[in-house]
């Protein structure tokens, strides 16, 4: 079958150069090159029928430009806007896609070049680099759907070898104008839009859940395609109906008058539709890592806290477990929930944190900061100890519950700290304190579910006993009241939480607060006689209640200085810490809308040599203060933090 595309529109209107009259050179056939493109017949004419219309293909006549304004990017024709005179629309046209020309060695990008001469990709010292033949496209998926990259065959005439301008390794020898311009993330193999690993970055979603939003989006253009060649289909068909009021005799001229098959969303000589998975993405995110490792490291190494928070969390860890078949990643966060460092771990012991800490502590010494003196931990904030297990049945006696004070004095006798790796390798005075959100995590594991009808105003009453509202700042709230007139002076639950500070209560008075809850609840049923506690709920409350009496819990003492308190679980890495410092909103700081440690050094690297101000300030990573650390630390005996 021939398919004339005679109603292709033309690009925008051009001019050809006056060129002198000379006998036409040889020029030879590319029809080979053509025939080996991985797309469809109609994406082939079209691409080269608008490569002639630039100029760009081998042998067409040059073509001037006024301004040299015009777009590499090559958008299709409206499929509704064309008009085949007699015959029916043919689904041809609704089955192309864009294209980004790519040709570094061609005039069109001269302005990019701008005397600068493109290296040979096997590194000639005097190269001269030219075209060589069409090149080929390269299929890339996007947020919006598929296109193609098509880029041109370059050879070096000094050594007479071969290569393709997307190439990734003659890519990094361009300037970084050159790869700017590119759309995408080029591999050997692999390639993806820049604008699908932005959309991953954002999200934070997962390869699976991404590689399901892509696959929707690429299936749903294509039906939105069969769609529109539907509707001008039934368009015409109406025409000569007479439905808008006056016939047309173009169905009188045609020979045939059945429509043809749109075809399937993986037709070769059709939509030619792409799939992609999981791992693919996988691969992409790996490179993109890569490429952003060193920033991401600094990034890390320059933030600091007084105040330390680990936690360890499989959730992430299961997706690599090893060998061993134990896996946990661990991170370090500050006083603002900032993440100093993150490390996945094979095993759980102290001893694996040791490099862990040695480096930390390195980076406040090389730094000149002050260490932390309090770290809240989701494990070993104490030394060692054993409990006895609950007999059968003891768990429905109160007087197993109850606090005697022999158990007081077992719990607080002996050497009560331990030798953990924070306070061994980074600081030996730092107070190591029980994160509250997991001692009341583990409270209501075991109950029976979640969703008893009991559980919620059990975990109102356990979180009330364990904060409490400084009475001094609910007295001067108060007052506040009584001045401004209102009354009764009662203040309400959103100014108490506004204006007055709250804390962990002593071990003494903590230890009797969740023991008068417990006591409310231990015999508790719901209206089917389901208790609301597991049996094994008198054995973590004799666990609990040794960190509640070692004052684990408890907030110290600070006077009248600043009282740091425990964080929150959290996910995320580095991104974090950037979502952090947008939700501090410091004075004087104006923070981008925009995470990507890369293109920010870029920015600030091509401000300070185009002596052009960055508009945001905290767009600069104080880049010479920690690569100045991040030298000091890789030269001293190539360690990192």
């Amino acid at each position: 079958m021939l398919y004339s595309f005679t109603a292709l529109p033309s690009p925008a209107p051009s001019v050809p150069l006056d060129v002198p009259h000379q006998p036409a050179a040889s020029v030879p056939g590319y029809a080979q090159d053509v025939a080996q493109w991985n797309c469809s017949h109609q994406q082939k004419i079209w691409m080269k029928t608008e490569l002639e219309a630039l100029g760009l293909w081998p042998g067409s006549r040059p073509v001037r430009h006024a301004m040299n304004m015009l777009s590499l990017w090559r958008n299709p024709p409206q499929p509704e806007l064309i008009d085949s005179i007699s015959e029916l629309p043919s689904p041809k046209y609704c089955q192309l896609h864009p294209f980004f020309i790519w040709k570094p060695e061609h005039t069109i990008m001269e302005r990019v070049r701008n005397n600068y001469i493109l290296p040979c990709l096997h590194d000639c010292p005097n190269p001269q680099v030219a075209s060589s033949g069409v090149g080929r496209p390269r299929v890339i998926i996007g947020t919006s759907g598929q296109y193609y990259i098509l880029a041109s065959r370059l050879t070096c005439k000094a050594c007479r070898k071969y290569w393709h301008a997307d190439k990734p390794q003659w890519l990094e020898k361009l300037p970084e104008r050159f790869s700017n311009i590119v759309p995408a993330f080029l591999t050997h193999k692999k390639a993806i839009c820049k604008s699908v690993m932005g959309e991953m970055r954002r999200s934070g979603r997962s390869p699976e859940d991404m590689a399901k939003q892509l696959t929707e989006a690429l299936h749903l253009k294509y039906e939105r395609a069969h769609l529109a060649y539907l509707l001008s289909v039934q368009n015409v068909r109406d025409a000569e109906a007479g439905v808008y009021g006056q016939r047309t005799i173009t169905g009188l001229l045609r020979q045939a008058d059945t429509p043809a098959p749109f075809g399937g969303y993986s037709d070769a000589d059709g939509w030619c539709g792409v799939s992609i998975s999981s791992h693919y993405l996988v691969d992409c995110l790996v490179r993109e890592f890569q490429r952003q490792e060193q920033l991401l490291t600094l990034l890390l190494q320059g933030t600091f806290g007084q105040v330390l928070r680990s936690d360890h969390t499989r959730k992430v860890a299961r997706k690599v477990v090893l060998s061993s078949g134990t896996m946990s990643s661990y991170a370090i966060m500050n006083e603002n929930w900032m993440i100093l460092s993150w490390v996945m771990l094979q095993s759980e012991c102290d001893r694996s944190l040791y490099p862990l800490y040695e480096g930390l502590s390195r980076r406040y010494i090389a730094a000149g900061v002050r260490k932390a003196s309090y770290q809240w931990v989701d494990r070993d904030c104490c030394a060692a100890f054993k409990v006895l297990d609950p007999g059968h049945q003891e768990h429905l006696l109160w007087d197993c519950w109850r606090t005697s004070e022999a158990t007081v004095a077992k719990a607080t006798s002996g050497n009560l700290a331990n030798n953990s790796a924070s306070r061994s390798k980074f600081n030996k005075d730092i107070v190591i304190k029980l994160d509250l959100f997991h001692c009341m995590r583990r409270f209501t594991r075991e109950c029976v579910s979640e969703h008893h009808p009991l559980f919620s105003s059990f975990c109102q009453f356990l979180s009330a006993a364990f904060v409490v509202v400084d009475q001094r700042d609910l007295q001067r709230l108060t007052e506040a009241y009584t001045f401004c007139g209102i009354s009764p002076a009662n203040p309400t639950k959103q100014h108490i939480r506004e204006h007055c500070r709250t804390k962990v209560p002593q071990p003494r008075e903590l230890l009797q607060r969740v023991e008068d809850v417990l006591h409310h609840f231990y015999l508790a049923k719901d209206a089917n006689d389901v208790p609301l506690f597991k049996a094994s709920m008198l054995k973590l409350w004799r666990t609990q209640r040794v960190h509640i009496l070692r004052g684990c819990l408890s907030d110290p003492d600070v006077g009248e200085g600043i009282l740091y308190r425990y964080a929150q679980a959290m996910t995320g890495v580095v991104r974090w810490n950037f979502q952090r410092l947008v939700d501090l909103k410091q004075p004087g700081v104006e923070l981008p809308a925009v995470f990507d440690p890369l293109l920010i050094s870029g920015l600030n690297t091509a401000s300070v040599k185009g002596s052009t101000p960055v508009p945001c300030s905290a767009r600069r990573l104080d880049q010479s203060r920690r690569e100045a650390l991040f030298k000091s630390w890789t030269t001293a005996g190539g360690q990192k933090p």
